[in-house]
């Protein structure tokens, strides 16, 4: 549930969101109520948010959303997925701290964004930014909704991915990154630390370009002039992507676009 332009940041709302929510009376995150038994909900995954000094947890209402997402099918109705982001401890220098395992430790909690399931919601949006049934909120600590989160930016950043019902985090539970791992490629374009390294590469018009992740985190290559887009990369997965004429073809990651590269094509 990772998104493009994290809801949970406090945006003006769009003019089209206040307008259809006022128009219509039954869209919005008012649907969602908070999930304040989120701790006994099945924890899924877990992530380290460099770019913002994040530690980050998914949690699913029931296992059989969980089942569903490692066999690659729709969620059931009525799942709650609640993203809990925490602040990561850092040192005297600003750094996270690490644990044992390399992760980062948690400190408070900053927000939560949820997103839920219904039969018979969505209908209400225009097609272009629908999300099939789902909603999205966001809560600050204390569980009080934040109506002045940016919705439309939710729905923008999980429309791409109707093939994985609009749950972005479904490509990290199949746990098909560390199978990837062994065979990925050497890469032109390393993914570490939510950074693309380098940052500029070359090539010559018609060869391909190829990525690697080496983050826990999932990241996405989107062209900025084309739209291109890679699949959701887990840890150890790679995609190569071609570019047949010359030009400079700018990039950044579809869920984290804070993330930038470019691509000289000869």
């Amino acid at each position: 549930m990772t998104h493009r332009r994290s809801i949970a940041v406090a945006l003006l709302v769009t003019g089209i969101v206040t307008t259809v929510f006022a128009a219509r009376g039954t869209a919005g995150p008012d649907k969602i109520d908070f999930p304040a038994g989120w701790k006994d909900h099945v924890l899924y995954t877990t992530v380290d948010r460099y770019d913002n000094k994040q530690y980050r947890e998914l949690y699913a209402s029931a296992q059989a959303a969980v089942d569903a997402m490692k066999a690659g099918k729709p969620l059931p109705d009525g799942t709650v997925l609640t993203l809990v982001q925490y602040k990561a401890q850092v040192d005297a220098s600003g750094n996270p701290i690490r644990d044992a395992k390399g992760r980062f430790v948690r400190g408070d909690v900053i927000a939560f964004t949820v997103m839920e399931k219904r039969a018979g919601w969505g209908t209400e949006y225009p097609a272009e930014w629908r999300n099939g049934e789902w909603e999205y909120a966001a809560f600050n600590a204390a569980g009080v909704l934040n109506d002045k989160a940016n919705y439309k930016a939710c729905f923008e950043c999980h429309k791409p991915h109707e093939k994985m019902d609009y749950v972005i985090s479904l490509a990290a539970v199949r746990a098909m990154g560390a199978a990837a791992a062994s065979a990925a490629p050497k890469p032109d374009v390393s993914i570490m630390g939510f950074a693309f390294g380098p940052t500029r590469v070359s090539v010559d018009a018609g060869k391909p370009v190829t990525w690697v992740n080496g983050d826990e985190s999932p990241h996405q290559i989107t062209i900025t002039s084309t739209k291109a887009r890679s699949p959701i990369l887990t840890k150890g997965q790679s995609h190569a992507m071609t570019f047949a004429s010359a030009g400079t073809y700018d990039y950044t990651c579809g869920l984290h676009p804070s993330m930038k590269g470019s691509v000289d094509v000869k």
